[in-house]
């Protein structure tokens, strides 16, 4: 009878520790599953701190006083320092030679004039001038490789560059570049700050290519 209860309890104990081995497995397996379904957060991103050039605002780009602009005298200018854009039919012909072609404004919208009375158009290698009676007024110079505009110790020509004008008429481009334009900057025509009419360089490709004279209407 104790060798049969002797047995029993060898038994008790032998399903005891195959149950708790088991349940001790299962544990540690939970374990194991547990980690493997923890997320780990990704490094951050390197946050680079703050320049100066980063925190300070945009400078404000101030407008230039129009009596600041720099002053070109359109009409006193020379072609080819030989004659000026205002002058004598006969003279300027003698200087670069006959018109191209003459024809009439009348019937034309024109918005400004440098002559009260009627007059034709005056087109020479394509720039164009006001002709009345025998006076000659040029509204627009367009430059060739040949020729140039001399005013005072100034010269312009097609071989002008923005960057030439920048160093020139330093005012007016720094006006015109806070407007963000690189193909045009306006000049006053007179020193009368007073005057309205102005002074249009145009520029392609960063070349001067042709002068303005803008009467508003």
């Amino acid at each position: 009878m104790r060798n049969i209860r002797y047995r029993l309890n060898e038994n008790r104990k032998r399903v005891f520790s195959i149950v708790m081995l088991l349940s001790l497995t299962a544990c540690q397996q939970s374990r194991t599953e547990e980690t493997d379904n923890i997320a780990v957060a990704a490094p951050s991103e390197t946050i680079r701190p703050l320049t100066e050039d980063d925190d300070s605002l945009q400078e404000i780009q101030r407008n230039i006083a129009w009596e600041q602009i720099e002053v070109f005298p359109f009409g006193k200018a020379l072609i080819n320092n030989k004659v000026p854009l205002f002058t004598s039919r006969q003279r300027l012909e003698a200087a670069i030679g006959v018109a191209d072609s003459i024809i009439s404004a009348n019937g034309e919208d024109i918005c400004g004039s440098q002559f009260d009375e009627d007059f034709d158009f005056f087109y020479k290698d394509g720039s164009t001038f006001e002709h009345c009676k025998d006076s000659l007024a040029c509204e627009e110079f367009i430059f060739t490789d040949s020729n140039s505009l001399t005013s005072g110790k100034i010269t312009l020509s097609r071989r002008t560059t923005w960057e030439d004008v920048k160093r020139l008429y330093p005012n007016a481009v720094l006006q015109a570049e806070n407007e963000g334009k690189k193909d045009m900057i306006i000049l006053r025509d007179s020193y009368n700050k007073d005057s309205e009419s102005s002074v249009q360089l145009y520029f392609e490709n960063g070349s001067l290519v042709r002068v303005v004279n803008f009467i508003p209407c």
